[in-house]
């Protein structure tokens, strides 16, 4: 097939707020589905593919228009060639390979649309027999990807209509520094794919996930103050979720090495060995805060049990004595971000029971009742208490740093109205937006690198019927 000139068909259009929503339209997150019609669903994914040490994450399912199935990606370790998509069916474990894949590829109009480099290719696809017939054929070129997650920038309906972002590659993102005006102030020499940035207790060093081209992330430590980095983790895995003991020489974090992600443990001047602090069976542990005096980590859990996937709730373990886990937050919706106030006597978090997630403040580790933070959302980023537990800064959904003043006075939480410091713009919300300095004059934002306020996007109309001709 020879490749059609469509400039005539193309449109550009401004990258304002609602036209960079489209490129998110398409997508659901795990372990949700995305249907033909645009809602999410529940599902479970299926498991006969290989589990072996190589497979690390089954990402984007979104359902096929028999209603049954679903396509889904999954990541490899050994790297891009050999990342897969795959064919689910709703009710059963089975999967089908369909393709090696570099990204997720969506379903439309008789044609799968993925990507090969930076090239928006279709190729057409029996979703009945779950089959690629024919040959790739060149929709776009110079789409733009999100480097850390492979996410390229598109979107596509049944009505003959894609959307696309033109752009370099996503190489890396900037880790900045911003005054509580908004004022960069600062920065991380490098570009790199950050995921998770976390402060050191005492400010002067930086634990951060670096994710590397084939399908892992290690963690680094920098510091700050001399502008290196040292590594901290190595192995075919993906390390993330750091969380920094009190004194400042332990770093915590979750690992998915043996599958699921579990919690270990490694001195954070890279000394010794890693060690297990929590690895149960069916289970996803995540570390999400530790207590001031060091004995108790709080962690995000959810329960992988008979074919089904439970809610996150947050549960203690001790690091003392017998260990032995206890629930504090524990509901029917999400519950995760957990963060200990200075004094170790409350915990923020999020929770999802309102259909968006919430900030709240609820007693440590008692829990119980719980006071609600934030008044239009918090995004999926872990709020910061300032040091004398007096304020609380979160991030909101659209992208405003936020902060709340807090009382505890009498062990009664009394808040103040929720206020914007600045704007974030680009931050990266899914790969650990921010911290910040314990006096809260400092924000680190991990933000991104794709120019999405200045490059355009691209409409085009009628593709199925060009290709066919």
């Amino acid at each position: 097939m020879q490749q059609v000139d469509r400039r005539k068909q193309f449109a550009k259009l401004p990258t304002d707020a609602a036209a960079r929503g489209v490129k998110k339209a398409s997508w659901c997150s795990r372990p949700q589905l995305r249907s033909q019609s645009g809602g999410c669903q529940p599902t479970e994914g299926p498991r006969n593919r290989p589990r072996n040490s190589t497979w690390r994450t089954d990402r984007i399912a979104i359902a096929l228009p028999d209603g049954k199935h679903f396509l889904y990606w999954a990541r490899n370790s050994r790297g891009i060639q050999e990342h897969a998509l795959f064919a689910g069916e709703l009710g059963s474990l089975n999967a089908r390979l369909i393709a090696k894949a570099e990204s997720m590829a969506i379903y439309a109009s008789g044609y799968l649309l993925f990507m090969r480099d930076q090239s928006l290719m279709a190729q057409p696809f029996n979703p009945r027999r779950l089959e690629l017939t024919g040959e790739p054929v060149p929709l776009a070129e110079h789409v733009a990807i999100n480097g850390g997650t492979n996410r390229p920038i598109f979107s596509v309906s049944e009505n003959g209509t894609l959307i696309y972002q033109s752009g370099d590659p996503g190489g890396g993102w900037n880790l900045s520094w911003f005054s509580r005006e908004g004022k960069q102030i600062g920065s991380i020499p490098q570009q790199d794919r950050y995921f998770g940035p976390a402060l050191s207790p005492d400010g002067t060093r930086l634990a951060v996930t670096l994710y590397g081209t084939q399908g892992t992330g290690d963690i680094w430590i920098f510091d700050l103050a001399r502008g290196t980095k040292t590594r901290l983790t190595f192995g075919g895995a993906i390390s993330l979720a750091v969380v920094w003991s009190p004194d400042g020489k332990t770093i915590f974090y979750s690992s998915n090495a043996k599958g699921p992600p579990h919690i270990y443990a490694k001195a954070a001047d890279g000394s010794g060995s890693d060690r297990t602090v929590l690895e149960t069976n069916d289970a996803i542990e995540i570390p999400g805060d530790i207590s001031p005096d060091g004995k108790y980590l709080v962690c995000q859990r959810r329960v992988l049990a008979n074919g089904t996937q439970g809610s996150f709730d947050l549960w203690t373990l001790p690091l003392f004595g017998e260990q032995k886990l206890f629930p504090i937050v524990q509901t029917a919706f999400d519950d995760r971000a957990p963060a200990i106030s200075p004094d170790g006597k409350w915990m923020a978090y999020q929770n999802s029971e309102s259909g968006r997630n919430e900030i709240y403040i609820t007693a440590f580790p008692a829990g119980g009742a719980k006071w609600q933070v934030s008044a239009s959302g918090g995004a999926e980023a872990r709020a910061r208490w300032r040091k004398d537990g007096k304020e609380l800064f979160f991030l909101n959904l659209t992208d405003d740093i936020m902060a709340v003043d807090v009382s505890t006075a009498g062990n009664v939480v009394k808040l103040g109205v929720p206020h914007v410091l600045f704007h974030a713009s680009g931050v990266q919300r899914q790969a650990g937006a921010y911290d910040v300095t314990r006096d809260g004059k400092k924000f680190l934002l991990n933000t991104g690198n794709l120019k999405e306020d200045s490059e355009p996007m691209t409409l085009v109309q009628n593709w199925p019927k060009e290709l066919r001709k």
